[in-house]
C-alpha cells in the first residue's frame, strides 16, 4: 500500500549542461511533456539520446548531487527540481527522495554495501522503518521478484541480470510514490523481465521507464517521448520500419570441422555452477542463451581464460583472443578508448567506430557516456585487433534497433572471415545468420572430459583447504555465544596493544595476552589457515629479532619473550582489522557513539568498497590483457581506475537510498540493532585472564627469584 498519492510530473524546456562541458547535453526546448499521477511515462531513442540524462533530472540529481547547469521547469509532486538545483542543494530534496525509487542502468554493481539483504535494508532504515518490519518487507519484495535465495550473496559476485533485479529490490522495497527505471529489462531472461514487469505495474506508483520499444513494457504507456540526440522529438508510431525484428537464426553444419576452443566438463574455481562442455566452431557464431543467472558470463570467462578451472580440461588454440565483458566499464575503465587500442589497429577501430556510431566519442572520459555508448565503444576496443577467437557477453543490451542491426552485421562479417564467435546474450533480435543457438545450462552441462594434469593438482588442494576451512568454522561458537560487538573488539585489541608493552617481554606473559586475542580472532571469523599465513609471513621477522637478542647479550627467555611480543602484537592486529566488519562497526558507531548516519554510511560504504575495487582491478588486467596491447600497467593504475569509476557510482548509490534524509533528531532505525551480549562478556572476561595472568607473573617473579 502507497503511503501517499503518486506524484505528478510536469516538465517544459527543460536544459542541461554538465559542469566542464561546452554545451548542454540535453536539450528539451520547445517540448511539454504532463503526466498525471499514476501514469507510466515511456522514454525512448537511440543509445546515447539523453534518456538516462533525463531520468538523472527526474530523479532530481542534476545540479545538484551532480555538478552543472539545470534550466526550464521540472515539477515532481509539487517539487521544483530546477530551483533546488539553483539553490545548489547537496542532493534532491528530502521530500522527493522519500517518495523515489531509482533503478540504474548497466551490469556494473550499484548497490551501496556489498550484500545484498543489507543492502536492501539502507532505504528501510533511511526511512525510520521499525526494525522489526524491516526484513518482513526485505523478504516479501525479494519473494516478489525471485531473487529470495540471493539475499545472502554479495552483490559483486551476481550475474548482470541478478544486479539488476538487485537494483530493482532496493528500489521497491520501501514502496516508492515515485518508480524510475533506466533499461530495466536489459540481461533478463523473457519470464524474468515479466516478473519484474508486473511488480512494477503493481507499485501503483508514477512510473518513468527508458527503454527502446513499446513492446517490451507489456503496457500501453500514459505518455511517450522520443529523444534525438537529447532533444525531444515525435513518439515512434507503431510498427516503425526503423524497429528491426528478429530473424531465426539459419542452422550451421558443425561435423568436419575442428573447434577453435573447447571446454569438457569443466567448473570455475570458486564459483557454483554445473560441469559444462562447448565447442567454439571457426566461422561461426555461437549464441549461449538461458535464464537469468544460469552461469553464462562464467563460461565466457572460462573460454577466454579470465577464471581458472577447478575440474574439468579447457583447450584454446594458440590464437589472438578478445573479450568484451557484460561489464563495459571493465574493459574502459576510466581513460577513454583511444589509449586502449594500438596503433597499429587504430584505423580499423574508426572504421568500427564510425559503423557503430561511436567514432567522436574515442577521446571521451567513459565517466561522460551513457551505458550504450560505453558498450559500443567496448566493442571497437575488442575487434580492432581482428582476434580468431572473439567472446562477447550482451553485447547488443541497452542498443537501440539500429545499434543491434549492425552489431548483427559485423559478427557475421567476422564469422565469414573465420572468426570463431562465442555470444552470450537475452537479446532475440541479435540474430547473426551464421549463428548456432545453446541453451545454458541444459545444452552445456556435461560430466565427461578428463581433467588436465594443472586442474588434477588443484582440484584436490582446493577441496582439501575447503574442508579444512570448514572443520575450523568457529559458526558453533558464534551459535552458542553470539556475535561480539565490534566496539568490544576494537577497545580490547588496542588495550591487548598496550597491555603487551607494559607486560613482562617473557612468553608466558605474552602468551596469557597472545593466546586469547587469537581465540577471539578465530572465533571472531578469522579462519585458521589464514592465521597460520600471517604466522608464517611474520617468521624471518621473529627469527631475525630473537638471534639480535641473543647476539646483542640477552638471555634466551628475554629472546624468546621479545619475539612473543612481536606475535602479541600480531594477535592483537587480528582482532582488530582481519575479522573487520564495516556495517556492524558503523551500526555500533550510529547507535552507542551518536556518530551521525550519513556520514558514517559514506565511510562505510566506501570501505566496504575497497575489497570489489581490488577484485575489479584483478579482473580488468585479466580482460585487458587479452583484448588490448598495452598490458603493461601496474595494477595500481587499474585501481586507480575503479576508483575513479566507484566515486559517483557510490554517491548516486547512497543519495538513491535516502542516507542524507535521518537526522539528530529523527535517527534511522538500524536492521541489526549493536547489542553488547554473552560473547561481549566472553571477551572481557578472557582479556581479564590475561591481565591476571601478567600481573600475577610479574608479583611471583621477585618471591621466585629469591
Amino acid at each position: 500500500m502507497l503511503k501517499e498519492p503518486p506524484p505528478a510530473i510536469e516538465m517544459c524546456d527543460l536544459v542541461w549542461r554538465p559542469a566542464g562541458a561546452p554545451a548542454p547535453t540535453l536539450d528539451l526546448r520547445g517540448t511539454r511533456t504532463s503526466l498525471a499521477p499514476g501514469g507510466l511515462l515511456l522514454i525512448t531513442g537511440a543509445s546515447g539520446a539523453g534518456k538516462s540524462t533525463l531520468l538523472f533530472a527526474l530523479a532530481g540529481l542534476l545540479g545538484t548531487l551532480l555538478p552543472g547547469e539545470l534550466s526550464g521547469e521540472l515539477t515532481v509532486g509539487g517539487i521544483d527540481l530546477v530551483a533546488a538545483a539553483a539553490r545548489g542543494e547537496p542532493g534532491p530534496p528530502v521530500a522527493h527522495l522519500a517518495r523515489l525509487g531509482l533503478i540504474p542502468a548497466g551490469p556494473a554493481p550499484t548497490a551501496a554495501l556489498p550484500r545484498l539483504l543489507d543492502d536492501a535494508a539502507l532505504p528501510l532504515e533511511s526511512r525510520i522503518i521499525a526494525t522489526g518490519e524491516m526484513r518482513q518487507a526485505i523478504d516479501a519484495a525479494a519473494h516478489e521478484l525471485t531473487i529470495s535465495p540471493l539475499l545472502e550473496r554479495s552483490v559483486a559476485h551476481l550475474s548482470g541480470g541478478e544486479r539488476m533485479l538487485a537494483a530493482a529490490l532496493a528500489a521497491l522495497v520501501a514502496q516508492p510514490q515515485l518508480l524510475i527505471a533506466d533499461e530495466p529489462f536489459n540481461s533478463l531472461d523473457a519470464a524474468t523481465a515479466t516478473t519484474l514487469r508486473q511488480v512494477m505495474r503493481a507499485t501503483g506508483a508514477t512510473r518513468v521507464i527508458a527503454t527502446h520499444t513499446v513492446e517490451s513494457l507489456g503496457e500501453t504507456p500514459t505518455a511517450t517521448l522520443h529523444l534525438v540526440n537529447g532533444r525531444g522529438a515525435t513518439a515512434l508510431a507503431a510498427g516503425d520500419p526503423t524497429v528491426a525484428t528478429a530473424q531465426p537464426a539459419s542452422a550451421v553444419r558443425l561435423h568436419q570441422q575442428t573447434s577453435i576452443a573447447q571446454l569438457r566438463g569443466a567448473r570455475a574455481l570458486g564459483r557454483e555452477m554445473e560441469a559444462v562442455s562447448i565447442d567454439v566452431i571457426p566461422g561461426t557464431v555461437t549464441i549461449l542463451t538461458g535464464p537469468t543467472g544460469s552461469g553464462k558470463s562464467t563460461l565466457l570467462s572460462l573460454v577466454a581464460g579470465t577464471l581458472p578451472l577447478s575440474v574439468g580440461a579447457r583447450t584454446v588454440a594458440d590464437v589472438r583472443i578478445a573479450y568484451a565483458p557484460q561489464d563495459p566499464g571493465l574493459l574502459l575503465g576510466a581513460r577513454p578508448a583511444r589509449q586502449l587500442i594500438a596503433v597499429e589497429n587504430l584505423p580499423r577501430a574508426l572504421v568500427l567506430a564510425e559503423r557503430l556510431r561511436v567514432a567522436r566519442l574515442v577521446d571521451v572520459m567513459p565517466a561522460r557516456l551513457s551505458d550504450g555508448e560505453r558498450r559500443r565503444l567496448s566493442l571497437v576496443v575488442a575487434l580492432a585487433r581482428e582476434a580468431k577467437l572473439v567472446v562477447l557477453d550482451e553485447p547488443t543490451a541497452g542498443l537501440d534497433a539500429a545499434a543491434v542491426a549492425q552489431v548483427s552485421a559485423i559478427i557475421d562479417e567476422f564469422a565469414a572471415a573465420g572468426t570463431a564467435l562465442l555470444i552470450a546474450t537475452h537479446d532475440a533480435a541479435l540474430a547473426p545468420a551464421r549463428a548456432r543457438v545453446i541453451e545454458h545450462p541444459r545444452g552445456t552441462m556435461t560430466a565427461g572430459g578428463a581433467p588436465s594434469i594443472r586442474t588434477r593438482l588443484i582440484a584436490p588442494l582446493g577441496e582439501v583447504v575447503d574442508a579444512a576451512q570448514q572443520l575450523l568454522s568457529p559458526a558453533i561458537t558464534k551459535r552458542l555465544v553470539g556475535s561480539a560487538n565490534p566496539l568490544t573488539r576494537m577497545g580490547l585489541a588496542l588495550f591487548w596493544f598496550l597491555l603487551s608493552l607494559i607486560s613482562p617481554a617473557t612468553l608466558l606473559a605474552q602468551g596469557a595476552i597472545a593466546i586469547p586475542a587469537l581465540l577471539i580472532a578465530w572465533r571472531a571469523g578469522v579462519d585458521a589457515l589464514g592465521t597460520l599465513r600471517i604466522g608464517l609471513a611474520l617468521t624471518p621477522a621473529a627469527l631475525g629479532l630473537f638471534l639480535a637478542n641473543v647476539i646483542g647479550g640477552a638471555e634466551v627467555e628475554q629472546a624468546i619473550g621479545a619475539v612473543a611480543r612481536l606475535l602479541t602484537f600480531a594477535a592483537g592486529s587480528l582482532v582488530l582489522i582481519r575479522p573487520f566488519e564495516p556495517l556492524r562497526l558503523a551500526d555500533a558507531a550510529v547507535e552507542r557513539l551518536g556518530a551521525p548516519f550519513a556520514p558514517t554510511m559514506a565511510l562505510l560504504t566506501t570501505a566496504a568498497t575497497i575489497p570489489a575495487m581490488f577484485s575489479e582491478a584483478r579482473e580488468r588486467r585479466a580482460i585487458r590483457r587479452l583484448t588490448t596491447s598495452r598490458g603493461g600497467l601496474t595494477l595500481l593504475v587499474d585501481l586507480f581506475d575503479s576508483f575513479v569509476r566507484a566515486v559517483p557510482r557510490i554517491a548516486i548509490a547512497l543519495e538513491i537510498r535516502g542516507v542524507r534524509m535521518p537526522t539528530r533528531t529523527r535517527p534511522a532505525t538500524r536492521f541489526r540493532p549493536s547489542t553488547f551480549g554473552r560473547a561481549d562478556l566472553v571477551l572481557i572476561i578472557a582479556s581479564a585472564g590475561g591481565v591476571l595472568v601478567s600481573i600475577a607473573r610479574a608479583l611471583l617473579e621477585p618471591i621466585l627469584a629469591r
